[in-house]
């Protein structure tokens, strides 16, 4: 073998090594970015769930009675999760726009809900009141900022 070839078999070895390498970090951050992906989701999808047990919990108890509520996330400037109430359908829809990304879940409500109504979580008012307010004979679950 002459000089020359082991330096070329070296150099090739050395692109095949960084050829992989490089393949290696991309999936590494492939999998990061799905897996905080996924967390985000999680995390929303579980406070969704006890918006709307909350809401079950505030409608049975009735008239005067409140629960707090604080946002899953540490949310930072841009961040937001709004709540919406809708009435015909009876949903519970949790929309969050956290790092630029928008997640949403729906919830069904096991109780009744008489009238629309939307609250925003952001990083100043990262907490919400769900209360109970008895009117014409029915029990009407409101958000809030304060109790």
């Amino acid at each position: 073998m002459r000089r020359g070839q082991i330096s070329i078999d070296f150099l090739f070895a050395i692109t095949l090594i960084s050829i992989t390498l490089l393949n290696m970090v991309y999936i590494a951050n492939m999998q990061q970015s799905h897996a905080e992906t996924f967390d985000v989701t999680t995390r929303l999808k579980v406070f969704a769930v006890g918006i709307r047990d909350s809401v079950a919990k505030v409608y049975a108890v009735g008239n005067g009675f409140a629960i707090k509520k604080d946002s899953p996330f540490n949310l930072k400037g841009g961040d937001n999760i709004t709540i919406q109430l809708v009435s015909g359908d009876n949903k519970i829809v949790v929309t969050g726009n956290i790092n630029g990304k928008k997640y949403v879940t729906v919830q069904r409500s096991p109780v009744p809900i008489y009238q629309n109504q939307s609250i925003t979580m952001t990083p100043d008012k990262s907490e919400i009141w769900i209360k109970a307010q008895d009117k014409g004979g029915k029990t009407y679950v409101e958000l809030s900022y304060s109790p």
